[in-house]
């Protein structure tokens, strides 16, 4: 890659971004920011040019006059996955985050525009290589499976090196952008340590708890965030649930071509933050009951949230069948079960390659 993904912008969508935000200048070889970082601003490119590359320095996008710099990260509070570097003497606008949000909530077209190339950058850098997580486990471990599989449902850039660590260390070891190492981490921590799973207090309130973070889930956080309600949503697994490993969604509306899960997933996903609802996962909901005029759910970790309202978004868990030995396979050779009868005896078969009786 070396232009943008989008459009430039126009020379409106500028003066809207200039009324909220602030001229600065960077001269040849400042870092705008680098791997690692959380920055917290859109910068708008009036006058230079701005590189961003990965961590061998290699050129993945060159962003010029009236184009911009920033991707996903912005409206997450994650770390990101690579550098900015000016390479030519650089005037730009500054745009902190709330104020940024703010404007989108009010300029659609400009809204549109952003959160398009946001997403296609997120896109585009999960295609390249070096870039973001390094996970190091064989393939013949659960937890590194597990969280490989979490890494890709919530669409995060990673690299996977399939041997045992070095060391002795427990599997999987996991190396953060800009450094740091978390050794055998749960998927919650290792979310927390990018800066994008929101770590809940003990004890949370709000207007609006939504539990489950499937389509359903996200478009009431949509509905709910854009009416002014402190909204937060709490996810198991990864945000978009099921439907975000689906390959192709034809039955939902407004999209009678189809969409893919993933790209379904993340649209809602952004749009909810875009109106500033809370995302927090992974976060497993236990109970819920009535307290002194609000709804208490519990979560796993002694955590409480007391709503105003709750909405159950749980969707649907699958039965598993009892196959022994199940879990050392799934996510290697066991693709899809089916049952299948065969005279009075009740067989089953793992399809891809192994079968039990």
């Amino acid at each position: 890659m070396s232009t943008s993904l989008i459009p430039l912008l126009s020379k409106s969508q500028i003066a809207a971004l200039a009324e909220v935000g602030e001229e600065r200048s960077a001269e040849v070889g400042d870092l705008l920011y680098q791997v690692g970082d959380r920055p917290h601003s859109l910068m708008v490119v009036l006058e230079g040019a701005v590189s961003i590359t990965d961590t061998s320095a290699n050129e993945l996008i060159r962003h010029g006059p009236s184009d911009f710099v920033g991707e996903l990260n912005l409206l997450t509070g994650q770390t990101v996955f690579v550098n900015a570097v000016v390479i030519e003497s650089l005037r730009f606008i500054a745009v902190e985050r709330d104020a940024l949000r703010a404007l989108l909530n009010e300029n659609g077209q400009l809204s549109d525009l952003l959160l398009s190339a946001f997403m296609a950058r997120r896109e585009a850098l999960q295609q390249v290589q070096g870039v973001g997580v390094q996970v190091i486990g064989p393939s013949a471990s659960g937890t590194t499976r597990q969280l490989l599989d979490f890494l890709r449902a919530n669409r995060l850039p990673y690299t996977w090196d399939d041997a045992s660590p070095a060391g002795g260390s427990v599997a999987p070891l996991i190396r953060l952008p800009g450094g740091g190492e978390l050794h055998n981490p749960s998927a919650g921590q290792m979310m927390r340590a990018l800066g994008i799973g929101l770590e809940l207090a003990m004890r949370e309130e709000v207007d609006l708890l939504i539990v489950g973070a499937g389509p359903a889930g996200l478009a009431a956080a949509v509905y709910g965030a854009s009416e002014g309600l402190d909204t937060l949503v709490v996810e198991s697994t990864a945000l978009g649930g099921q439907a975000g490993s689906s390959r192709r969604i034809e039955n939902y509306l407004g999209f009678p071509a189809g969409i893919s899960g993933g790209e379904l997933t993340s649209r809602a996903v952004t749009q909810a933050r875009k109106f500033n609802a809370r995302t927090a996962a992974p976060y497993r909901a236990l109970s819920l009951e009535p307290a002194e005029g609000r709804h208490v759910v519990r979560l796993e970790d002694d955590r409480v949230v007391a709503a105003r309202a709750v909405v159950l978004a749980t969707g649907a868990q699958y039965r598993r069948l009892p196959a022994e030995r199940l879990a050392e396979f799934e996510g290697l050779t066991v693709f899809l079960l089916r049952w299948r009868s065969r005279g009075s005896a009740l067989h089953w078969l793992a399809c891809g390659c192994r079968r039990w009786r």
